[in-house]
């Protein structure tokens, strides 16, 4: 079941752009969030990311999520 504490963790990612920035204002550790993250992904069965070497950027899908996690959030 996907939990409020993911949606914020994803809409501040996309807000500060990077997991260790992102865990750094949420005061988590970056592995905990990175597992949350990959939760959240297996829960709703869509890819949020694009994973390249030294890279996380949202997907089309991800940038969507937001959206609708925000609103939520409200």
């Amino acid at each position: 079941m996907v939990n409020l504490q993911q949606l914020e963790q994803l809409v501040t990612f996309a807000k500060e752009g990077t997991l260790s920035k992102t865990a750094e204002v949420l005061l988590t550790s970056q592995p905990s969030l990175t597992r949350n993250m990959q939760t959240l992904e297996d829960q709703l069965g869509v890819q949020l990311f694009q994973r390249r070497k030294n890279k996380l950027s949202l997907t089309e899908t991800g940038e969507y999520t937001v959206k609708q996690a925000q609103k939520l959030l409200q």
